[in-house]
């Protein structure tokens, strides 16, 4: 549309030129520019808007669609795309970290330097930035297959360096000594549940969502193996759901030892069907149910030495390695996707070793 108005006494021209509906704000997009000449300088101006629009230089410049419209729409899509946990643990994530800075902003403002400004500052804050900055880059990468943004500034930005792992991460495990006197500890709770569950967490290095996720179809006491088919995870409405396991070598198949057997069996008297560990009602303990058990074994032995579960997996796969079990064999046991995991606790067991004979030399030498 061409229109005329007065400017300064004379006669001046403008156009509106039209775009059709922005599909996140349901609004009209027009652009309005004022100041032409001439009907014809109006006319080629306006021609030229349509087809930079088309051409989508203009959308990328002038949009007013904001980041959090961008990433309602991209999690609608992306939660058809992984497993429900993911999806809540992924999307709780964006809302608590990403949005709060950037969810206001239009989409096509945020700059390279706000980026890395924000980047760093997750890096100073957080081991698994990274996990951040990806959800971010999803996120601008749906604006730009929606033709919002030309460019990805968070794919620009320089990637602070990952922070090492503390040491005391890999100090969360039981030598062969500690785990023996731990399990003496245990009996005296009393607690078959609590030692069946802690002596598959310690003996079979199983995680602690795919032990709480056992059926007894998935154990044969005879032959002495278990197969993990399924974990728990936390999906919407933290409801506690069923899924495949973590990764492809996950799903795996574990021998199991005599003893471990018999701890079974003798748990089969209280549970004799579906699954091992169950409420009332048959269905899965909380997530946190392990958690609860050992808070009861340090309640009444605070000076006992405390690991998380996932301290048990690390004690499992420390004491493979010592056992003299291949970084192959232990890589299958655990289900590591990544043999770089198994290669990390192999390096800090046999650093300890080494530590170890150097100990022995000075304490024989004497001096």
């Amino acid at each position: 549309m061409i229109g005329q108005y007065k400017k300064g006494g004379t006669t001046a021209y403008y156009f509106k030129a039209y775009h059709g509906i922005d599909p996140l704000s349901g609004k009209k997009i027009i652009t309005k520019r004022r100041g032409f000449k001439t009907e014809r300088e109006a006319r080629l101006a306006e021609a030229k808007c349509l087809s930079d629009y088309e051409k989508k230089t203009f959308r990328a410049k002038n949009t007013t669609t904001t980041f959090a419209q961008v990433y309602e729409i991209w999690k609608s899509h992306y939660k058809n795309t992984v497993k429900e946990s993911t999806f809540v643990s992924q999307t709780d994530i964006a809302e608590r970290h990403i949005l709060p800075v950037f969810g206001h902003k239009p989409i096509n403002k945020i700059t390279l330097t706000m980026c890395q400004t924000q980047l760093n500052e997750w890096a100073t804050k957080y081991k698994r930035f990274f996990g951040i900055a990806s959800i971010a880059n999803q996120v601008f990468d749906y604006a730009i297959s929606m033709e919002l943004i030309e460019n990805n500034p968070m794919r620009k930005t320089l990637k602070p360096k990952r922070q090492k792992k503390e040491t005391g991460e890999l100090d969360q495990f039981y030598n062969k000594d500690e785990l023996q006197e731990f399990f003496s500890l245990v009996v005296t709770m009393d607690d078959p549940e609590m030692l069946t569950f802690l002596r598959l967490l310690a003996f079979t290095g199983m995680r602690k969502n795919e032990v709480a996720a056992l059926m007894w179809k998935d154990i044969d006491l005879k032959d002495g193996f278990l197969k993990v088919n399924r974990t728990l995870a936390k999906g919407e409405g933290n409801k506690i759901i069923f899924q495949t396991p973590k990764t492809k070598k996950s799903a795996r198949t574990i021998v199991l030892d005599p003893q471990t057997v018999q701890v079974l069996k003798d748990w089969k008297v209280y549970s004799t069907k579906g699954l091992l560990f169950k409420n009332e009602n048959g269905d899965p303990k909380s997530i946190v149910h392990v958690n609860n058990m050992l808070n009861r074994i340090w309640r009444r032995y605070p000076g006992f030495k405390r690991i998380t579960p996932h301290g048990f997996r690390h004690t499992h796969c420390s004491l493979l390695f010592e056992a003299g079990a291949s970084v192959k064999e232990v890589q299958e046991r655990l289900g590591h996707e990544n043999i770089q995991t198994t290669m990390d606790i192999y390096a800090h067991v046999t650093q300890n070793a080494k530590n170890e004979v150097a100990n022995k030399f000075a304490s024989y030498i004497g001096f």
